[in-house]
């Protein structure tokens, strides 16, 4: 089982290959204005070096956000294009569920203009629906949440930046979701749009 895992959707371009459950190699970089250029070279290095086909990948592990507009869809497009020229299963996780992986923490993503998106998770699991909330919320947030880690883009909100294996998370929490039935209807989630819809209301 060949599993080609990827993460554009914020302040990250993560590529990896997975094989019977090892790991055979992750690039893992900061600069999310590069995603789009880089994501494919980056790819194609890590299949040439390891003697893969593309066509031999078995799964594609993607985020479906939230995060940046541009960057969600590229590891999307990428997933979506390989379905349609090989019988490949993907699989989506939230990004924010990148960031907390197993563990019993707050996640959180810069979101601009002064806000964050949030969500608390549990062994894999989300505890909450995911938030787009205000910087100034999040101490409040917080309360109900003292013994919980906080992950993620932590420095956004004054907290210290902890080192993130994202491959990792993505397979550990892959083995906890189904396949995607309908790729085509694969989208990436916005919770600004949901915001702004809540407003425009």
């Amino acid at each position: 089982m060949i599993s080609l895992i990827m993460d554009t959707s914020n302040q990250y371009l993560m590529v990896s290959l997975y094989k019977d459950g090892q790991c055979l190699e992750t690039i893992q970089e900061l600069g999310s204005k590069r995603q789009s250029e880089n994501a494919i070279p980056y790819l194609s290095s890590l299949l040439e070096k390891h003697n893969i086909e593309l066509l031999a990948i078995d799964e594609m592990i993607i985020t479906r956000g939230p995060g940046s507009y541009t960057g969600e869809r590229v590891a999307m497009t990428i997933a979506k294009t390989l379905s349609v020229i090989a019988p490949i299963r993907i699989k989506a996780i939230s990004s924010l569920s990148a960031y907390a992986g197993l563990q019993k923490c707050v996640s959180v993503i810069d979101a601009r203009s002064q806000k964050v998106f949030v969500c608390v998770y549990e062994n894999g699991k989300a505890q909450t629906l995911e938030e787009l909330i205000s910087i100034d919320e999040f101490e409040g947030f917080m309360e109900g949440y003292k013994d919980y880690a906080v992950v993620g883009q932590c420095d956004v909100i004054g907290y210290p930046l902890q080192e993130v294996d994202l491959a990792k998370n993505l397979y550990e929490l892959a083995q906890l979701v189904e396949p995607i039935e309908n790729v085509d209807s694969l989208v990436p989630c916005y919770l600004k749009d949901v915001e702004a819809k809540k407003i425009c209301l």
